[in-house]
């Protein structure tokens, strides 16, 4: 009879493990997406990528190829400086392989770290990016050359 109460507990205790493992599991999406942090977009390619820049980039793009769509459907680009939300770009994705690209101003304060999520229109995260942002290379002016 103990062995029986012991079984059963056990079955109790699994089925429990299941059920919240089942809860906790994040969605999927059926989207992927290829990535770039880049200093531009020409011919619908990044160019100058990296995942670090100096504060006097500018710009900051991040190119990317959503693959997996069945219909058309949308991302989002969402920058966040030291965690706070700083831009959300909405993009259309209307074909099963598309490359589309958004950009963020990067004012010269804006130093440390900073990140990009990708999101699918059901606010699932495709992927998230980080990157640096540090302070502009001083010049030097007033220098001669010869």
């Amino acid at each position: 009879m103990a062995k029986l109460l012991m079984v059963a507990g056990l079955v109790a205790l699994a089925a429990f493990a299941v059920g919240l493992a089942q809860e906790t599991e994040q969605p999927k999406s059926v989207l992927t997406v290829e990535t770039e942090l880049c200093t531009g977009v020409e011919e619908r390619m990044p160019i100058g990528m990296a995942n670090s820049f100096h504060a006097d980039v500018g710009q900051v793009w991040l190119w990317c190829r959503v693959q997996g769509a069945t219909d058309t459907t949308l991302v989002k680009h969402v920058y966040y400086y030291d965690g706070e939300e700083m831009a959300t770009v909405e993009l259309p994705v209307k074909s099963p392989s598309w490359r589309t690209w958004s950009s963020k101003k990067i004012l010269p304060g804006w130093t440390g770290q900073w990140e990009v999520k990708i999101l699918d229109e059901n606010d699932i995260v495709l992927k998230t990016i980080p990157f640096t942002v540090s302070p502009a290379i001083a010049s030097d002016e007033g220098e001669e050359t010869e």
